[in-house]
């Protein structure tokens, strides 16, 4: 896949998924590696809008059934897994419940992670090429447009959820132990698991693993927001 493919222009029924969900201007096109042992994956394509992404996939375990989903930064929350060769596997979360893996490698939900993340059900997409940019992109996106609400919200008075953990104006809170904003010194991450207050030799809050917090870079920038406030 050359730097020119990715300027390939959607097709009507992308287009029309966009225009529903008011995506504004397309931006650039992702798509897996052209293959007739996979020719079914042919077809199947990552569009990114300014305000969104609209993604037509074959299901990996369908046949030739055909999944399409469009996703606006505002309302999308996403999950990244990497595997042990550092490909990234992305999760697309709809307000439905509905989670769309794409991206190279192999993702499995425990059962006490759809409950937490409120999966509904999964469906397995392409491996479109050049994860990194395209997911780095997404990431960066929702962070943007959600990050401002999330604060006022929670400057509200109002609880808001990222699976694993939930944040308000007192703290952060796992699904065992919480701690106020003031016992939270240190967040950081070691070997794919979040830690709070390494430093101090103790967590005040639940340790997870970053691939199962929904908009992670978003968490943490909320979080690195209010810790250590009184």
């Amino acid at each position: 896949m050359e730097e020119q493919d990715t300027y390939e222009q959607p097709t009507a029924e992308a287009a029309a998924l966009a225009a529903a969900r008011g995506l504004g201007e397309w931006r650039r096109t992702f798509r897996r590696k052209q293959s007739w042992v996979a020719k079914k994956h042919n077809a199947s394509r990552l569009y990114l809008y300014d305000g969104g992404v609209v993604v037509r996939t074959a299901r990996t375990s369908r046949g030739d059934d055909l999944f399409e989903g469009a996703y606006d930064w505002g309302t999308l929350r996403v999950l990244r897994y990497f595997s042990t060769r550092g490909d990234a596997r992305y999760t697309l979360l709809d307000q439905a419940g509905v989670a769309l893996n794409v991206g190279p490698g192999l993702r499995v939900f425990l059962k006490e992670d759809k409950q937490a993340l409120g999966i509904t059900s999964v469906v397995e997409g392409t491996m479109f090429l050049w994860p990194r940019t395209w997911g780095d992109h997404i990431e960066e996106s929702v962070t943007r447009v959600q990050l401002p609400d999330v604060l006022a919200r929670i400057e509200r008075g109002e609880t808001v959820d990222f699976g694993p953990y939930k944040v308000d104006r007192r703290g952060a809170a796992g699904r065992r132990h919480a701690a106020a904003w003031s016992e939270i010194l240190d967040i950081s991450a070691f070997d794919g698991t979040l830690l709070f207050n390494k430093k101090l030799r103790r967590t005040t809050v639940d340790s997870a693993h970053l691939q199962n917090i929904a908009n992670v870079n978003l968490f943490l920038a909320v979080c690195r927001r209010f810790q250590g406030q009184g």
